[in-house]
């Protein structure tokens, strides 16, 4: 690929981690009028939320912080390693298939969580969540259509040369 659309890669690489450490700082949950505290706060510092936890513990019977281990903090993670990868290794297939995977996981641990999923504390306002599954969404995306460019291209240069 040219350098431009190598650079142009990066930078659609990039966007979904950064997107998603962006929207860990957005209100997740809306009560009445009052805005409650950013899911990334809610999940670093819970002994300050007790409010926050006490609304989405009236909709999930039994919820726990610790229930949101999976769906944030392994992606939160995986995604500093993904930042830190694409900037090692720019636009390649091994980073395109890490996004992919990355947003593959983050759909599966949102869309399986009961705190995160479609439910009555989204409807007093996860803006934040359905930004989140966008994102992670879009990563799946980016990554499909990269593979399926480099696939055109080797079928491009190699199988059709061949004939």
């Amino acid at each position: 690929m040219k350098l431009k659309e190598s650079k142009m890669w990066v930078l659609a690489f990039l966007a979904p981690p950064i997107l998603y450490f962006a929207t860990q700082f957005l209100p997740y949950y809306h009560s009445g009028g009052t805005v409650l505290p950013s899911l990334g706060s809610i999940f670093w510092f819970p002994e300050n939320n007790t409010q926050a936890l006490d609304f989405i513990a009236m909709f999930h019977w039994g919820f726990r912080v610790n229930d949101l281990v999976s769906a944030l903090l392994i992606t939160q993670f995986s995604a500093l390693a993904l930042i830190i990868i694409t900037l090692i290794l720019k636009s390649s297939g091994t980073v395109a298939v890490l996004l992919g995977s990355w947003g593959l996981y983050g759909l599966i641990s949102f869309l399986t969580n009961r705190a995160l999923t479609f439910s009555d504390v989204m409807v007093y306002g996860g803006i934040a969540g359905i930004l989140m599954l966008l994102i992670f969404l879009s990563a799946v995306g980016i990554s499909a259509f990269y593979l399926y460019q480099m696939y055109q291209n080797y079928r491009r240069k190699y199988v059709l040369a061949l004939n």
